[in-house]
């Protein structure tokens, strides 16, 4: 930590801000007797395998489809995606394009130079733009296959080799926006949302939206004028949302939303960059070690399987077939004088579209799935008239709100929780940590007058055995009360504070429980308990 990001941290600290960061030990560092609550060190008895992370049984994992345009971030993406399987109903895994990369085969496409991209410099939509092919995909299973056998020692719920390629599927992939005819990837879509299965559909875009859009567009067409056409539309759009990082193609503001203005749309158009190629200007510094060269070599680059051996990083070495504009793997570019020359080889280069399905981890006890407002492992929203769009969250360390910290405030256990189960795809379950299991008896949805006191007593449990640490701090910016509460904690872990008598009929107040063991890595599980004024 430099010499001016400690003095930015002791300031937060003294003026009781750091509460707003998650850090273990900076509002109370306690170590509590695992199921009890009580005082000192204690260690849990090992109890039976469980999922690290899972999520409670109430929760059903939540339905998703993913789309991509085969950058070397949506690679990376797909194999931490991969890591997490377990955790979602995947309902598809399709190939699409975007204003980076398209295969350039239809002759109908768009003329001109800049046509499928609209940026000076782009090939026509007719030739390849960055094409890296769809074939990665299978290839990325093949190996997600070597490692399942010991996925499934560590967790239940990981979905076979054999599921994950039935459910892939070419999408539109001829040219930036191309949604002029249905595709076996459109086909999928439009299955899924006009099925009658309940809840939810997460279609996440780390590429273009042209192929979701296509799919709308046919359904469109089957149904508009038809007596049926009112109620698939409301079913459609009760249904439906999209996770959009940066918009990669014009289909979004050209078709969905004119044609579907009530599908709700999670539109990340700037948090994600702190989990992109530009990390180390938005991550704080006391969390960067974990996207570094010694930490990514360590945990997950070597001798972790042979699907990890596909993880891009920059310098590596590691060329992506099709790739012909991006130089970050050459040992040049990150040579004194080269473009990224503030990078080492083996820094984490990317995964600018791994917010869109961290979003959706209920597992780790955030709650962010509930609303985007809350904030969570896929950063923070706040509403707009057709969804939720980026918001910020005040940085201890640089004394301002920024849109970078509701994603950056969480890399380190991220990164940590990854590396875990990388650890799980080449270890038995005694060889490797699973994250500790934190609840809250009390219930994690309260409501309270002002002046009336709310008392919380954590439980947990850890299967290894792992010492625990709890830490209780509120998310101030998550809650609708707009000042700060006076959390005191004592050494069981119990917190306890006054709700402010200037609190308001209907304001909440966000606490977070985090519960970290001691083991390698570090892992964590949380709880979030929101006290509603009445």
């Amino acid at each position: 930590m430099s010499d001016s990001t400690a003095g930015r941290y002791l300031a937060a600290l003294r003026d009781g801000r750091l509460r707003r960061l998650v850090l273990i030990g900076a509002v109370a560092s306690l170590v509590v007797p695992l199921e009890l609550g009580g005082t000192g060190v204690a260690r849990s008895t090992p109890g039976e395998p469980t999922i690290a992370a899972a999520p409670d049984a109430a929760s059903p994992k939540p339905r998703t489809i993913i789309t991509q345009d085969g950058e070397v971030d949506d690679m990376d993406s797909f194999i931490r995606f991969l890591y997490y399987a377990n955790e979602f109903d995947i309902e598809g895994i399709v190939h699409s394009s975007s204003i980076f990369h398209w295969r350039g085969a239809d002759p109908d496409a768009p003329a001109g130079p800049t046509a499928c991209g609209g940026w000076a410099g782009r090939g026509p939509c007719t030739e390849p733009w960055r094409w890296t092919g769809t074939e990665w995909v299978d290839e990325y299973i093949d190996r997600y296959e070597e490692i399942y056998p010991n996925l499934i020692k560590h967790a239940d719920g990981y979905p076979t080799p054999d599921y994950l390629r039935s459910i892939y599927r070419i999408g539109n992939v001829d040219w930036s926006g191309a949604m002029s005819k249905d595709t076996a990837g459109s086909d999928l879509i439009k299955s899924v949302l006009l099925d009658d299965e309940p809840g939810p559909v997460y279609v996440q875009a780390w590429g273009g939206l042209n192929t979701l859009a296509r799919a709308l567009k046919s359904i469109e067409l089957d149904y508009s004028g038809t007596s049926k056409w009112h109620a698939i539309q409301q079913k459609i759009s009760d249904k439906l949302v999209i996770y959009n990082i940066l918009t990669q193609d014009d289909t979004l503001a050209a078709y969905i939303r004119p044609n579907w203005p009530d599908v709700k749309i999670i539109d990340n158009q700037s948090q994600f960059w702190s989990f992109a190629y530009n990390w180390d200007r938005t991550v704080p510094e006391p969390y960067q070690y974990t996207l570094k060269a010694d930490y990514m070599v360590s945990n997950f680059l070597e001798g972790h399987g042979s699907l990890l051996e596909r993880y891009r990083t920059y310098g590596d070495e590691k060329p992506v077939p099709g790739e012909d504009r991006d130089i970050r793997w050459t040992p040049e570019s990150i040579a004194p004088g080269g473009q990224y020359e503030r990078y080492d080889k083996y820094d984490f280069i990317s995964e600018g579209d791994s917010p869109a399905f961290m979003h959706l981890l209920d597992g780790n006890g955030l709650r962010a799935r509930e609303n985007p407002t809350w904030g969570g492992w896929g950063g923070r929203f706040a509403e707009v008239g057709y969804g939720w769009l980026d918001t910020s969250d005040y940085n201890p360390f640089t004394g301002q709100n920024d849109r970078s910290f509701p994603q950056t405030r969480w890399v380190e256990a991220i990164q940590n929780d990854f590396a875990a189960r990388a650890d799980w795809g080449v270890s038995g379950y005694d060889d490797a940590n699973h994250n500790p299991r934190a609840r809250v008896p009390q219930g994690l949805d309260r409501t309270r007058r002002p002046g009336h006191p709310v008392v919380l007593t954590p439980r947990v449990t850890d299967p290894d055995g792992d010492a625990v640490t709890v830490d209780w701090w509120q998310y101030q910016e998550a809650g609708t009360y707009p000042g700060d509460v006076d959390l005191t904690t004592n050494p069981g872990g119990v917190t306890r504070f006054r709700v402010p008598d200037d609190a308001q009929p209907g304001q909440t107040i966000h606490l977070i429980l985090e519960a970290t063991d001691d083991g390698t890595p570090a892992l964590t599980h949380y709880q979030r308990v929101v006290v509603t004024v009445r």
